[in-house]
């Protein structure tokens, strides 16, 4: 008989999957035929985070029950102590409705079940009926009970005021809650509410439509500190204060629909099926699911299109709907334009636009060697940076507290002589104590951390700041993923007001901001710091199934072999990696702060008997986290360097000078100054988000509605009967060079209209930069261009070091996207400049050509000027002192 319970749905919102679902609602004998065993993959030291997240439920509980008046708090106390836990659990409270049957209930209940009502949804009452699924059964963490009218919406609507309101809370040691967390709150809020109705208790109480999740905090005394406050201050129900300022609300209304479709739409799909026909996709979500190498082997056994990284389910169920259902096949597919690729093209422009990326990971896989994704270029990473630091971040998602960061340096000083070995230091700051969540460990790894870094940067600043403009060197940081950074802010916004700190990390949080402080502008567009893996992603196809990681990334790509000749392997002992994630597995955390150890030393002569292997000590377990995040630095560095060695060409970000030099500070008050900033980082995002495009396949500009291709110059009785009308009309144009060209069918719905001036018309083939000064592109010195420039009667200034995309500019004046053909009339912005182009061989118009947007800022400055011009008395600033090395 399947059973769902608590965790089946949470984590159902938390891996989406079906077949998830069905494995967890699978019988005995249904999982002996798939040889499904989900206890097979747990991790050891597992248990710890588990209890870990118990003990912090637990102590929230005993914070309520201790701020609260005696017998305020309805709870049941086990009676043996859970020793990983360290102190006694609560256990569930059964008979929740007699309770609420008494006169004056109590202020609140902890981890009362009752049953869920299958009137919820019909959905619930057909699996009970059809599929025979056992009662379901649901256990708030705590009932909060409150008098009625507190304003909060309530489910159902009652017209009367209730005499109580009930509102559910979700315990968490999470500080960032997540789907999962809110559904299981409304999950619980939509079944108390249909079980009160049932009983006959809706005309005492209404469950409120606003139930709230306890999030995670470092001060483990943060709640009974407010209500210490709030009785200071008089407050008539501290508790109740303390709990609205440390809540966080769940609308109903936003959840419902998730928990409602799940039991209408997902449940029953899945019953319906056998387990080995449900829909699955292995991807980055499923690395914590207990079926996971049970999917990946499946996924290899059959060449299941999840084996494509960054193809998500949506694409793979339409692909497979158009008679793709490999990644040969789809591999096939694209190679020979097939009719079921041009249909799944047709149906998904995503599809249409990541073609050539799924043809270079479908020929990755299959070739089993590396390929380059055609035509595209990168501007995230510089093909060259005279010191280069890598930083990996390893950190606990429950607590959110870090217990291992890693800095490496390669500089390359000036002055150096050719041949000459680079500067290099390897650092490593392993967070080893951590009592009740409290950071303060891990505050003291910080500040050693960003000293470090600190360092080198102001080392480089000032190398710099002794030198010629044309000897600087540049700088830049590299990371391996997103996470890494996510979780480096996060840490700076836990402590940057903390005095050891405070001083400390003003240049980094420049560089890194957290969500709570403005960028600054300057820095964020010289782009500081590098995402190595969407650089591995933009470029290249791997013989890596589902998801590209750090090691198997670096095992790939170019490996380098030892002495005795054979191929050094980056990897890690057992219990150290995680597949399908780039983090130390946070357990060895958990043993370390606790000094509970289940790791074990893998013995070979007892592969299957893990309880016959030696157990680490504590120092073998800190210098393995040590050691496993030295071999993460040195796998970034060793991907860093191979993309530069093989592919330089596609690196089109270019680095200036590193400087710390602070940001110059205009005398206005600080609300006009925010808006400036605003502003020029709006302006930068802008500028970027347009070079990254640029940086595209024209292809993939294209599919993107970013471009138009396949542009042809046109000739005949209806353009030039279009041109006449068109000088007719517009006094601007009658004098004006104008040129029509017809272009390609499928750029009909490019986001480009007439009027549009900020464009440049090049050769689809051509390997150009629009952001390159010509005379560079042409090998010109400053001299030679300028004397180039007035033998041809162009004599500004400007013009010596104009980029490309000023002699390639053209405005589009008139656009006839659905003429058979479609064409378009183009003026050249400065005719001169685009005749340099032509006779140069900078473009060549019996070639394709695309026309791409490109971006100029004409508002930053203008704001600026205004909100200078208007004044005002800026608020007074404290003058930090800048700190030496």
């Amino acid at each position: 008989m399947p059973r769902l319970d608590k965790g089946t749905l949470a984590l159902t919102f938390k891996f989406d999957c079906d077949r998830f679902l069905r494995f967890r609602l699978a019988s005995s004998t249904e999982k002996d035929s798939l040889g499904i065993e989900a206890d097979t993959y747990k991790r050891p030291g597992i248990k710890l985070v588990k209890a870990a997240g118990c003990r912090w439920e637990a102590d929230k509980y005993q914070d309520l029950i201790d701020v609260s008046p005696p017998g305020a708090v309805e709870y049941v106390e086990k009676e043996k102590v859970n020793e990983l836990v360290g102190r006694k659990p609560f256990g569930k409270i059964k008979n929740l409705f007699e309770i609420l049957r008494r006169k004056t209930p109590p202020f609140a209940i902890i981890e009362a079940e009752f049953e869920v009502p299958s009137n919820i949804t019909p959905g619930l009452q057909e699996a009970y009926n059809t599929y025979g699924l056992e009662t379901v059964t649901a256990r708030p963490d705590i009932i909060w009970i409150r008098p009625g009218g507190t304003g909060y919406p309530l489910i159902g609507n009652p017209g009367l005021v209730p005499e109580f309101e009930l509102h559910v809370i979700d315990v968490k040691m999470a500080a960032e809650p997540s789907l999962r967390h809110f559904t299981e709150v409304t999950y619980y809020a939509l079944s108390l509410a249909k079980a009160l109705a049932e009983l006959g208790l809706s005309d005492r109480y209404a469950v409120s439509a606003e139930g709230f999740i306890w999030p995670g905090s470092h001060n483990a005394d943060a709640f009974r500190n407010l209500v210490r406050k709030y009785k200071a201050r008089g407050d008539s129900d501290p508790v109740t204060s303390a709990l609205k300022d440390t809540l966080l609300p769940v609308p109903y209304e936003v959840y419902q629909v998730h928990v409602k479709q799940f039991f209408e739409e997902r449940l029953l799909r899945v019953l319906k099926q056998r387990p080995e026909e449900v829909s699955w996709h292995v991807g980055p979500k499923c690395q914590l699911c207990d079926y996971v190498r049970y999917c990946k082997q499946e996924a290899e056994k059959c060449d299941h299109l999840s084996r494509l990284p960054w193809l998500n389910q949506g694409q793979a169920e339409l692909l497979r709907q158009k008679g793709i259902a490999t990644t040969q096949s789809l591999m096939e597919a694209i190679r020979g334009s097939t009719t079921e690729w041009q249909a799944a093209e047709a149906s998904s422009h995503q599809l249409r636009a990541d073609r050539p990326a799924l043809l270079a990971r479908t020929e990755a896989i299959h070739a089993n060697k590396p390929v380059v994704i055609e035509g595209r270029r990168c501007s995230l990473m510089p093909a060259w940076s005279d010191q280069n630091i890598f930083i990996t971040v390893h950190f606990d998602p429950g607590s959110g507290i870090t217990f291992a960061m890693g800095a490496a340096r390669v500089y390359f000083p000036p002055g150096r002589s050719q041949g000459d070995p680079p500067q290099t230091e390897e650092h490593v700051f392993v967070v080893d104590r951590v009592d009740a969540m409290n950071p303060d460990t891990e505050r003291a790894r910080l500040v050693e951390f960003v000293t470090l870094v600190t360092r080198w940067l102001e080392e480089v600043s000032d190398t710099n700041s002794r030198l010629p403009a044309t000897d600087r060197v540049s700088s830049h940081i590299f990371f391996w993923d997103m996470l890494e950074v996510h979780q480096l802010r996060r840490m700076f916004e836990r402590h940057m007001n903390h005095p050891e700190v405070v001083d400390l990390i003003e240049l980094l949080i420049r560089l890194f901001p957290p969500d709570q402080v403005l960028p600054d502008p300057d820095l964020f567009k010289s782009q500081p710091g590098t995402i190595v893996k969407d650089v591995v992603r933009l470029l290249l196809g791997l013989p890596i199934p589902h998801d590209y990681s750090l090691f198997e990334t670096a095992n790939t790509l170019f490996p380098v072999r030892n002495e005795n000749g054979d191929l050094y392997r980056f990897q890690l002992p057992f219990g150290f990696s995680t597949p399908m994630s780039d983090q130390i597995p946070f357990e060895r955390a958990y043993e370390l702060w606790q000094d509970k150890i289940f790791l074990r030393h893998f013995d070979p002569r007892f592969p299957d008997q893990p309880s016959r292997w030696r157990l680490y000590t504590r120092d073998e377990l800190y210098e393995g986290i040590k050691h496993a995040t030295r071999v993460h630095l040195r796998a970034l560095q060793h991907i860093v360097r191979r993309l530069r060695e093989h592919y330089r060409d596609r690196l089109t970000l270019r680095k200036a000078p590193f400087s710390t030099a602070p940001p110059t500070q205009t005398m206005i008050p600080e609300r006009a100054r925010s808006l400036i900033v605003f502003e020029k980082l709006n302006v930068a995002c802008q500028e970027l988000e347009n070079r990254q495009r640029r940086s595209l396949p024209v292809d993939e500009r294209e599919a993107h509605f970013f471009s138009i291709r396949g542009i042809q110059p046109a000739s005949g009785r209806v353009y030039e009967n279009c041109i006449d009308k068109v000088r007719v009309s517009d006094p601007r144009y009658a004098g004006a060079e104008l040129l029509t060209f017809t272009f390609a069918p499928t750029s009909r719905d490019a986001r480009i209209n007439e009027g549009d001036f900020l464009l440049a018309l090049s050769n689809e083939d051509a390997d150009i930069e629009l952001d390159v000064p010509w005379r560079r592109y042409l090998g010109l010195s400053f001299p030679d261009a300028r004397a180039l420039l007035v033998s041809r009667g162009l004599n500004d200034e400007w013009m010596v070091n104009a980029p490309l995309g000023k002699l390639l500019q053209v405005e589009v004046v008139h656009l006839e996207a659905m003429h058979e053909p479609p064409f378009l009339v183009l003026r050249p912005v400065n005719s001169g400049l685009f005749r340099l182009a032509q006779d140069k061989s900078i473009l060549d118009m019996n070639q394709p050509m695309v026309l791409d947007p490109m971006f100029q800022d004409f508002s930053s400055q203008r704001i600026e000027q205004v909100l200078q011009a208007v004044g005002g008395n800026p608020s007074p600033r404290e003058r930090r002192r800048r700190r030496r090395f």
